[in-house]
């Protein structure tokens, strides 16, 4: 039948005694989805399937076995547009306390052998002592989180181990064959797949610093269409099915550019202050370092460079010859000139800046006794595993178990 054939029904139809269901805001995903959408510009969307996935987990809506990961997740996108730094930011929301999170980048493995440091080496072969990467505690804790990141540049021998990962839900240790459960785990894997192709259609695109949303939405669906193309030329169709959910991350905006550069300003100036230093860049500043680092092929990192290059630099430089003296609050200004000189520094007193970088100091001096005396060895509980430390993940509020 078809849609335009597809009437309504009245409501007047339907059973007496119904009620029209409204979507509440008890979901504890909803805070976590603030938290991400607060630390990763410009990737609504993205974040939104994330989190539409992780819902379907919580009630186990999956196809295939329920001895299955939580959810298998494939991010995918540029370079530099916060597709790892979502893994990381969702695990440390879910393990607030450290750990629960182990990051797997896929370039080491681009020999079949490598693949033993996951899983360890088999009897009498070389390496059969050493732990495997694969460390069966974090991954059977509550909402574990495995990242395979760059899964293309993997081996096949990776992509199978990954294939029974996604399918079966476990693996077994090859030095102590004991079977790793992954069902309590959150698997994410990342690509930058077809990163030529999505090159060369931004460069035919000319998405520039100043280009509307809609023509950065309206990219970030071509680039989709052009990673998922590439993924099935690198990927068998049984390899992908295994796949809950392919989430596209965009390129990034002007808009996102320059919240990410306020983060970074402000993530500088608390290295500043332990130096009595406090920085503020004018409006003009920002737009020329901001035309100058903005890159949509390679998101936000040729933004860090530019900032090294044309703040940090300068100004460390100016800190070690006299130039600027502890307890000023420096402001950046675009002033013109020759090439890589068109910024300029002031600087003035601020006796409330200098007394914040001394007490800084000391916090600094005195954090690592501390830390030392924190973590003096405690006797460990009776149990199973006699040395396993305290417990790193922090359970969602009503998730239960498939």
């Amino acid at each position: 039948m078809s849609n335009a054939s597809q009437q309504p029904i009245p409501v007047d139809e339907l059973p007496a005694g119904l009620q029209c269901a409204v979507r509440g805001n008890a979901n504890p995903l909803d805070a976590i989805e603030a938290d991400l959408r607060a630390a990763v510009y410009g990737q609504d969307r993205a974040i939104e399937s994330v989190v539409r996935a992780l819902n379907r987990a919580k009630f186990g809506f999956a196809a295939g076995s329920h001895d299955r990961p939580l959810v298998n997740l494939m991010f995918l996108g540029p370079t530099g547009v916060g597709k790892s730094e979502c893994a990381k930011r969702l695990a440390a929301r879910l393990h607030p306390d450290g750990g629960g999170f182990l990051k797997i980048d896929c370039s080491l493995f681009s020999q079949g052998h490598e693949v033993s440091a996951l899983v360890g080496a088999p009897p009498s072969y070389v390496g059969r002592d050493q732990k495997p990467l694969l460390d069966p505690e974090m991954i059977e804790s509550e909402n574990s989180i495995v990242l395979f990141d760059e899964i293309e540049k993997g081996t096949p021998e990776l992509w199978n181990l990954l294939l029974q990962i996604m399918e079966d839900g476990a693996v077994t240790l090859l030095n102590s064959g004991r079977s790793i459960s992954f069902r309590k785990t959150i698997l994410i894997m990342t690509t930058n797949v077809g990163a030529q192709e999505m090159i060369d259609f931004l460069d035919q695109r000319n998405i520039g610093f100043r280009s509307s949303r809609s023509d950065v939405e309206a990219t970030g669906q071509h680039i989709y269409h052009i990673g998922f193309e590439a993924l099935q030329r690198v990927f068998s169709p049984e390899w992908i099915n295994r796949i809950d959910e392919i989430i596209a991350f965009r390129p990034l905006s002007s808009t996102t550019m320059s919240k990410i550069f306020d983060r970074m300003i402000n993530e500088a100036n608390a290295q500043y202050v332990l130096h009595g230093i406090q920085l503020n860049v004018t409006p003009s500043a920002k737009e020329h370092i901001l035309r100058r680092g903005y890159n949509p092929r390679f998101g936000a990192r040729p933004l860090r460079a530019r900032l090294l290059k044309d703040v940090d630099a300068p100004l460390a430089d100016l800190l070690a010859s006299g130039g600027v003296p502890e307890g000023s609050e420096v402001t950046v200004a675009y002033t013109g000139g020759a090439i890589n000189q068109e910024l300029s520094f002031f600087f003035q007193h601020n006796a409330a800046i200098e007394m914040e970088g001394r007490i800084q100091r000391e916090l600094a001096r005195t954090a690592p006794r501390e830390r030392a005396v924190n973590e003096e060895p405690q006797p460990s509980p009776a149990g199973p595993f006699p040395n396993q430390g305290p417990s790193m993940a922090r359970t969602i509020d009503g998730w239960p178990r498939r």
